[in-house]
């Protein structure tokens, strides 16, 4: 007996926050604090791609790499066998200063308030990216844009104060370590 699929809740369109680009878009309401993607686990911090091997990558992998991976001092983590063709949606999820969408304990993204049938989900590259050579320009119009984003993000105080339930655990870790 085949079993019936699951509810579809996520789909790709084009993006609002980045014109010319694909965003994630929730098809059914979906509540606060409830798992809307799979992340990035403290595994995947274990095998990180240093910086090394990608300054030997031609330009075409270094674009992938900036554009989806997430860095930290030390590499990048990589998608599934290295291979940009299998992206999963989760990969796909934009920046917004004020995003929707933050991590639980596990690595995973979670809604950090409820988000509406429709509404594209986002959430701050500060919350997981620490690559000190990150610098992204951000034009989300949120009111409390930072209008530059980069690795050093979490590192700051009142980021960290207004954030840290929603950072990734690895970074929660890092910031207590410093405190």
């Amino acid at each position: 007996m085949i079993k019936p699929a699951p509810k579809v809740r996520l789909e790709l369109r084009p993006s609002r926050l980045d014109p010319g680009g694909v965003g994630v878009f929730a098809t059914c309401d979906l509540q606060k604090g409830e798992k809307v993607a799979d992340g990035v686990s403290e595994e995947d911090f274990q095998h990180l791609v240093p910086w090394e091997w990608f300054y030997r990558c031609d330009e075409e992998i270094q674009r992938e790499i900036m554009t989806f991976c997430v860095g930290t001092p030390d590499g990048f983590v990589p998608p599934p066998d290295f291979d940009f063709n299998k992206l999963s949606i989760e990969w796909y999820l934009n920046h917004s200063c004020n995003g929707n969408c933050g991590f639980d304990d596990d690595g995973d993204f979670t809604a950090i308030r409820d988000i509406r049938k429709g509404e594209e989900l986002s959430y701050d590259y500060g919350l997981v990216e620490s690559n000190p050579r990150f610098s992204m320009r951000c034009n989300c119009g949120s009111e409390n844009c930072r209008y530059v984003i980069t690795g050093n993000d979490w590192s700051n105080e009142s980021f960290t104060r207004r954030n840290h339930d929603h950072m990734h655990p690895h970074l929660r870790r890092l910031v207590s370590i410093l405190a």
